[in-house]
């Protein structure tokens, strides 16, 4: 990368609340969007793809999807270094911006993409492809997550920051979900691997387009110090940051919750409510969910702060559940709604989560004389890899505990573990990860205290 010290930037001490532009915001939440429309049809296609069109065995896939989620946990730092040391005219992640979505959208295209090859040679081309997939994907998520530290400092208008992408890419991840199937009978009808490549395509321009317009219209108004990067001080910066630490469990556990109630909702609105026609009607009523969620994040973090309010989400979350959970399955319509509130409360709450991993940017600073927004983002995304990864196998668990059979009338058994896992189970999970909170410390106040502290240091150099 080019190693010009950015241009027209302030320092940290320096930089006014009311920088930020909506403009900016929204150019940051118009990127999410692109991302989430090639991330949508990349995580959701990708094993129905290589198993029903490449013929791939489920158990290769599936250890090549492990294998890919172990290598980020050494790839998704190593980016988030990468990213702290970059230095250019358009300053540190924004550029991500510009270089990455073309290799992106290559790679999401070779992909879906069934060479004319068989066997070891078939497994070693869709191994090489996934993992260089998931690595470019890496090189653009993390700086794209880490940009809010780097637009401004001011927590509330980066809590707004998180919030507006946030509701970005869950629209993209909705309207995409109803787009990809029409897609791929127009392109492809009864052949298959020409759906799914034509899909691909439209998905890369789509992203490729949103991307470099979300570059265009966003700004980095903090500077990164001029010292070294010094690794020992990156390393200090996630190891001896109490508060990060905390609030990643609670982001583990969150997204453990809802992403084993989706991965097994299907089967609950199949056997517990009788059809698979409602999937999606709750689909559409997911989507109202995230916007009040996203939208109402900001608000209730500036009122309560955003501990407490993580806190009162949680418990909320955990009232929705054990009403869901009481709720006869005849109530169709009352249980919808309950699940569009779950929704709601976990969007909310991880809008609120990115926002309070922002905050511990500063600390670490405070504590180490280094700013790694690169680094301490990384640790976001990897969080949500990792509650991926191990959702899968707990929810294959669930199944095996459950003694489901497919295709046939489901025990009582089975549909009550279903049912649990639907309702109540995402707020226990919620309510536990919220105990470690009792150490949480890094208060707004708090954090005003050490950005102030950091100025006073900067200022007497």
């Amino acid at each position: 990368m080019d190693q010009v010290v950015t241009k027209n930037v302030k320092t940290t001490s320096e930089v006014s609340a009311g920088e930020v532009t909506g403009k900016e915001m929204f150019g940051h939440a118009i990127a999410g969007v692109g991302q989430n429309f090639i991330f949508a049809f990349w995580s959701s296609y990708m094993m129905m793809f290589y198993t029903d069109v490449f013929g791939l065995s489920a158990a290769f896939v599936g250890m090549l999807f492990f294998g890919a989620r172990a290598w980020d946990a050494i790839n998704d730092p190593m980016m988030g270094v990468i990213a702290d040391k970059t230095r250019t005219k358009w300053g540190r992640f924004r550029p991500w911006l510009l270089i990455m979505p073309i290799p992106v959208g290559i790679c999401l295209v070779l992909n879906f993409t069934v060479p004319n090859v068989t066997g070891t040679a078939a497994m070693i081309y869709a191994a090489v492809t996934y993992i260089l997939m998931s690595m470019a994907f890496t090189a653009i998520d993390i700086p794209y997550w880490s940009m809010p530290s780097a637009m401004t400092t001011d927590p509330v208008k980066r809590t707004k920051i998180f919030s507006y992408s946030n509701l970005g890419t869950s629209i993209a991840s909705t309207v995409a979900g109803m787009l990809i199937v029409p897609l791929l009978n127009a392109f492809g009808g009864a052949n298959t691997k020409s759906g799914f490549f034509g899909t691909a395509i439209v998905m890369a321009v789509i992203g490729i387009t949103l991307y470099l317009t979300g570059f265009k219209l966003t700004r980095e108004h903090v500077e990164a110090s001029t010292e070294k990067f010094n690794y020992k001080k990156a390393a200090k910066a996630l190891g001896t940051n109490k508060p990060l630490l905390i609030v990643l469990i609670a982001s583990v556990a969150l997204n453990l919750g809802m992403i084993i109630k989706m991965s097994l909702q299907l089967f609950y609105v199949q056997y517990n409510l009788g059809t698979l026609n409602l999937v999606p009607i709750f689909s559409m009523l997911a989507l109202p969910g995230t916007i009040l969620g996203s939208l109402f994040a900001p608000k209730i973090a500036s009122k309560f702060g955003k501990k407490r309010a993580l806190i009162g989400a949680s418990i909320t979350l955990l009232v929705v559940g054990v009403i869901f959970m009481i709720t006869p399955y005849s109530q169709v319509w009352l249980i919808m709604i309950l699940s569009a509130a779950q929704v709601t409360l976990i969007t909310l709450s991880m809008v609120i989560v990115s926002s309070m991993i922002a905050d511990t940017i500063e600390y670490a600073e405070w504590k180490t004389g280094q700013r790694n927004e690169g680094v301490i983002s990384s640790t976001r995304t990897f969080t949500t890899k990792l509650a991926m990864a191990f959702s899968g196998l707990i929810a294959g668990g669930i199944l095996t505990f459950a003694g489901y059979v497919p295709n046939v009338e489901q025990s009582q058994m089975t549909l009550t573990v279903f049912h649990l896992v639907s309702s109540i189970v995402p707020g226990v999970i919620a309510l536990v990860a919220c105990i470690p909170m009792k150490w949480y410390d890094l208060t707004e106040e708090r954090h005003a205290q050490i950005m102030k502290e950091i100025a006073e240091r900067k200022a007497n150099k």
